[in-house]
């Protein structure tokens, strides 16, 4: 019966850092962002830009612009847009192509 439970320990423990292994190796993903704040001519209004570029190893490339309205007198959020892509490069010509959008 001694010999039993001692396999059995020996089991879980086998099983629980066979399980510790599996879940280190989450994918790794590097992170680049950007973020400028702009005053828009027009309107007068702030408006936050981010530029986030999301790589994973032997994935696509995501690629996020998040704008961020902003109230001029006390600097809260008035509103926000998000749009985001997958590429096989870089995300270059996404964020130019929502800047020229957004006139920012």
């Amino acid at each position: 019966m001694k010999k039993l439970m001692m396999s059995l320990v020996a089991l879980v423990m086998l099983s629980t850092a066979a399980s510790a292994k599996t879940m280190e190796k989450a994918t790794k993903e590097n992170v680049n962002a950007k973020t400028v704040t702009y005053r828009l001519p027009k309107t007068n209004t702030l408006v936050k830009v981010t530029e986030e570029i999301i790589e994973s190893e032997g994935k696509l490339t995501r690629c996020v612009f998040v704008l961020t309205f902003l109230s001029s007198d006390d600097l809260h959020v008035v509103g926000t847009h998000t749009s985001e892509t997958y590429t096989n490069g870089g995300c270059g010509d996404f964020f130019r192509a929502c800047r020229q959008f957004w006139h920012v």
